[in-house]
Order: structure tokens, then C-alpha cells, then sequence
């Protein structure tokens, strides 16, 4: 009887160990996710100023609209041809969002440049 309380106690801590592993390798692929999506925002916020030349002070809401953005795009970006409703809404989410922060003329540049309308 004793074996088998070993036998079962090491598949427990291989069983635990394995667990504990893949709890590590989900949450490096959940940092380098939050990367990319920093640095996206940050590449779109700099463009996005570059064009338009907002105030330093906005640069800040612009790259949190533009994060908020990316956030909500990956979580459709495996199937956004079958997400395009939801696509929309995110879109309009963001322009309504950056219409908030810039002005009216500013605002009117964005869409020309960056949303064809």
C-alpha cells in the first residue's frame, strides 16, 4: 500500500509541476500581448501626431485610445471577417474617443487621413 501512495504522490507533483509550467507559459504569451499592443498604440499615437500635430499634452489620452483599441481588436483578430459588426463598433469607439481629445479641425484631419471618410 505504501508503494502505491509514492507512486501516486509523484504523479501528483508531475501532474503540479506540469500546471505551474503552463501557468508561466501563459503568462509570458499575456506580457509579450501587452507589449505589442504598447507598442502599437505608441507607433499610431506618433503617426498619428506627426500628421495632425496635436499638443503634447493629449499625446498621453491619444495613446491610451489607441492601447483601449488594440486591447479590443486582439480579442477579435483571429476572426475579424466573421467579427465585422464588432470591428465597427470598435472603430466608432476609437473616433468617438479621439473626437473627445482633439478639436474639431484636428478631428476632421484624423478621418481624412485615417479613416478615409
Amino acid at each position: 500500500m505504501n508503494y502505491l501512495d509514492q507512486k501516486t504522490m509523484k504523479k501528483l507533483i508531475t501532474l503540479c509541476l506540469f500546471a505551474v509550467a503552463m501557468l508561466f507559459s501563459t503568462q509570458n504569451t499575456i506580457a509579450q500581448n501587452t507589449l505589442e499592443i504598447n507598442a502599437e498604440a505608441n507607433t499610431k499615437t506618433k503617426e498619428l501626431r506627426k500628421v495632425i500635430k496635436f499638443e503634447q499634452t493629449k499625446m498621453q489620452d491619444v495613446y491610451k485610445a489607441y492601447q483601449e483599441y488594440g486591447i479590443a481588436f486582439k480579442k477579435i483578430s483571429n476572426n475579424v471577417a466573421g467579427n465585422t459588426e464588432r470591428l465597427e463598433k470598435i472603430n466608432t469607439v476609437l473616433d468617438e474617443r479621439l473626437q473627445g481629445i482633439l478639436t474639431e479641425d484636428q478631428y476632421v484631419s484624423y478621418l481624412k487621413h485615417f479613416r478615409d471618410r
